[in-house]
């Protein structure tokens, strides 16, 4: 048996690599095409389609699984992949629903994050806009960030930050926490640190907590020294309202993983935020944001597409195959962001890679993308996108660590041995 060759997680394969990969014939991988297993990119100019590593790799996984002893050990031990029951949200073409609601209708009505988050932890769905009571923090935050300021904002990684912020508040125990009935206090105290924390993004780099009762929206704008308009209040609010949630991603897992071991509410939190900063997350939208800050001009944006066709990349930001006709999420914040950039250049510039992309290799923008554009077209400081996917991203893993803790059941796959040969 050949060794299988090294290649990059964001690469995108032919379709007798594809096969190869999976040890199968290139008519069983067509037929996997057919049931809606693997979704091919179609890249332009070419009659050829293209296969992402990650979704093969997924896919080679779950084959092992269901020849091996998976199904045996599943009731006992939720083997392999876990399949958990949720009632918080659930996936469609159309995009994530919260507890039946779509996220992009919650967008437009109540249309306040503090509605989808209440949404997501207690199930109840309020017409009106809600805003959260400011209480004084018992702890000194901003001293707690004056090693990661030393650093430079040009360094800055905001999940570490969020989970300095959170490891911080999180002096109590699980006993505490559930004796006094506090989950929700400390939960909408933690995002309010979050907000507080952006103030690191801007301009005098300080940690600004939050001050007088209004939207964590306003909160996060007063902290990053933006001005506050009704208009940037609904696009920072449509951003943390698509990041909330959405399902059983990585990060969110490990919110449950440390949930069902009785760890206390904010380090659930930050088992969550030391997965989000990965490469394939949070990491993704630094490296998106990136990407885009390289383009100065049509040139570059040409040169940057004919180089990942030629080398056949996946770029950061694109190509999520849950969404093979594109990310919902990201297609109404580019929408939004459309109807902001108009006599922006970068903006505009940006704009047109992401539908440069999508013409010429076929990928559609992920939701990091959408943020990174959104950001972007409202000239927010530099990894204000990653920062808004953080903060709204916590009220999804709150939601999942009060669903795990009442499921009552510690998280413990199996592994699958294998003898190396």
């Amino acid at each position: 048996m050949k060794p299988e060759p090294c290649l990059d997680a964001g690469q995108l394969l032919t379709a007798q690599e594809a096969s190869a990969m999976l040890g199968i014939k290139p008519a069983t991988l067509y037929t996997y095409v057919s049931r809606g297993l693997l979704h091919p990119l179609r890249q332009a100019d070419r009659k050829v389609n293209r296969y992402l590593l990650e979704e093969l790799q997924s896919l080679k996984v779950r084959s092992s699984v269901r020849q091996g002893s998976g199904p045996v050990a599943a009731a006992a031990m939720r083997w392999g992949q876990p399949v958990i029951e949720t009632s918080i949200t659930e996936i469609e073409a159309d995009g994530p629903r919260y507890r039946g609601f779509l996220a992009t209708e919650l967008v437009r009505h109540p249309a306040r994050f503090e509605n989808t988050a209440e949404l997501l932890w207690n199930g109840l769905q309020t017409d009106s806009p809600q805003t959260w009571p400011v209480e004084t923090m018992k702890v000194d935050v901003a001293r707690a960030l004056e090693a990661v300021l030393q650093q430079g904002c040009n360094r800055l990684r905001m999940m570490r930050v969020f989970s300095i912020v959170a490891t911080v508040l999180g002096g109590g125990t699980l006993e505490q926490e559930l004796r006094m009935g506090s989950t929700e206090r400390l939960s909408r105290q933690m995002l309010f640190a979050f907000a507080g924390a952006c103030g690191l993004l801007s301009k005098i780099g300080v940690y600004q907590p939050p001050q007088v009762e209004q939207s964590l929206a306003l909160h996060v704008m007063e902290a990053m020294g933006v001005t506050k308009t009704l208009a940037l209040e609904h696009a920072i609010n449509t951003a943390l309202i698509l990041s909330a949630d959405h399902e059983l991603s990585s990060s969110t897992f490990s919110a449950r993983i440390a949930a069902s071991t009785g760890a206390t509410l904010h380090a659930c939190v930050v088992a969550a935020l030391a997965t989000h900063q990965g490469a394939a997350l949070a990491g993704g939208a630094d490296s998106a944001e990136d990407l885009i800050e390289s383009l100065h001009s049509d040139a570059d944006l040409r040169r940057r597409l004919a180089e990942a066709e030629l080398k056949g990349q996946r770029l950061p930001g694109f190509g999520l195959p849950i969404y093979p006709n594109g990310d919902p999420r990201a297609a109404l914040m580019i929408k939004l962001a459309q109807q902001t950039a108009p006599g922006y250049a970068k903006a505009d510039l940006a704009l047109r890679f992401v539908e440069g992309v999508n013409k010429r290799l076929g990928l559609h923008p992920n939701i990091e993308m959408g943020l990174v554009v959104l950001c972007n077209a409202w000239r927010l400081p530099p990894r204000s996108a990653c920062a808004l996917w953080g903060i709204g991203r916590t009220a999804g893993w709150i939601a999942h660590t009060m669903e795990q803790r009442l499921a009552g059941f510690t998280i413990r796959p199996r592994g699958l041995y294998q003898v190396n040969r």
